[in-house]
């Protein structure tokens, strides 16, 4: 492959240099923390040479290689593709990690099974570490996977983590301990992961910030469209993201069913995105598939309610976006991340059972006055907190707080 941290072809440039790390790029990509880690990676090339280190795979169940190997450019980043040497056999993967989690263990067995979470790419690792010193500072994004836990250990020096956690199993494991000391500077994505890695990790006192995500969406969404093209002719309520038992989806289902029986003539369920778990049939439930942003937008701007059920989120984009255009939402009280953006916005309810689902998603189908009165309070809620002018400029803070602390330290004693 060409060399990623070479000068650009045909071209002189002379911007600073910035590199990110992340276990699958590309527009074709979905996920919170890849969909992040792409939205920062271009708008940081306006300013600065961005070099994104990253694998051939799209799916992150098998890792397995998709994409052709080496350096493209996409959208003003430079996109520096390693095959993964290993793919992942989902089923044992996931036998051997209950396997650890229920039993004391050693940091052998940690190791072992992080290689085996993926995407095992030492390629790419051993080309960072080759280069790290052209950089002004590496941005890490998710702390979970391979690249970054080997990644950091090869290019400290001027790393930023961005963990994108949630209170999972592996957050518990010891080989994550070097990950959150190692980094020069943290970003998250809200003060509840903050909290949550702040009681489980001592980090290394290097500067952070709750740097969020900036929220783009569209002023006047083809609502009238999105119905006709897809023959919803009743309210709904709209699931958007990857559909799996994992996301919270397979108790949303049982709720929603329990909603269906109790009260007659409400609304459907709208499910988009790609699926990771089989077909739901169940009555009043549609599935449309994966969508393009703009039919995704539209969905969320006409639906009575954007359904977020996930336990496990560090931001959930899809919560932000239903907010910006005045929809409001209704989560799974046990994310803490969820529970604090309906409390901080004041623009959704949540839930903590079935009772409580079906009750909840009963006023948000049936209340216009609540519904308007929630969404105007989520549209203020993102306008004032989650602006990417506002969330780059943390970012480049951090990036220069990197810097300067890597000149100062090379400077003669």
């Amino acid at each position: 492959m060409s060399d990623p941290c070479g000068p650009p072809r045909g071209q002189r440039d002379t911007r600073r240099r910035v590199a990110l790390v992340v276990q699958r790029y590309g527009t074709d990509v979905t996920g919170g923390s890849e969909s992040l880690a792409r939205a920062v990676a271009e708008r940081l090339a306006v300013e600065f040479r961005v070099t994104v280190f990253t694998t051939c795979a799209r799916d992150y169940v098998t890792w397995r290689n998709e994409a052709k190997e080496g350096t493209e450019r996409i959208n003003g980043v430079d996109v520096a593709r390693f095959r993964t040497e290993e793919e992942r056999d989902l089923d044992a993967f996931n036998a051997f990690s209950e396997s650890l989690y229920g039993r004391p263990h050693s940091d052998e067995e940690e190791l072992i099974w992080l290689k085996r979470q993926g995407p095992y790419a030492p390629r790419l690792v051993a080309q960072l570490e080759a280069c790290k010193d052209r950089f002004e500072a590496i941005l890490f994004f998710t702390y979970l996977y391979f690249p970054t836990y080997w990644g950091l250990k090869a290019a400290p020096e001027r790393s930023i983590l961005v963990p994108t956690a949630h209170d999972e199993p592996p957050l518990r494991f010891r080989i994550y301990e070097d990950v959150f000391s190692l980094p020069r500077a943290l970003a998250f994505c809200s003060a509840p992961e903050e909290e949550l890695v702040r009681e489980r990790f001592r980090l290394r006192g290097g500067p952070t910030v709750v740097a969020g995500i900036g929220v783009e969406t569209p002023e006047a969404p083809d609502v009238e469209g999105f119905r006709a093209r897809h023959a919803v002719t009743g309210p709904y309520v709209l699931y958007a993201g990857r559909i799996d038992a994992g996301k919270g989806c397979a108790e949303m289902l049982e709720h929603f069913e329990r909603y269906r029986r109790s009260r007659r003539g409400g609304a459907d369920l709208l499910l988009i995105g790609r699926l990771a778990m089989p077909e739901p049939r169940n009555p009043g439930v549609r599935y449309l598939g994966y969508l393009p942003e703009d039919e995704k937008h539209a969905a969320m701007a006409g639906a009575r309610a954007v359904l977020c059920p996930s336990p496990y989120e560090s931001l959930s984009i899809v919560l932000l976006e239903g907010l910006s255009l005045g929809t409001p939402v209704l989560v799974s009280a046990r994310s803490p991340v969820l529970e604090d953006h309906c409390i901080r916005s004041n623009a959704g309810l949540y839930y903590g059972d079935a009772d409580e689902f079906v009750e909840a998603l009963d006023l948000l189908v049936r209340e216009p006055a609540l519904r308007a009165a929630l969404g105007e309070n989520g549209r203020r809620y993102v306008r004032e907190s989650y602006r990417w002018e506002a969330v780059l400029s943390r970012y480049k803070g951090l990036i220069e707080a990197v810097s300067r602390g890597r000149r100062e330290a090379a400077r003669p004693r």
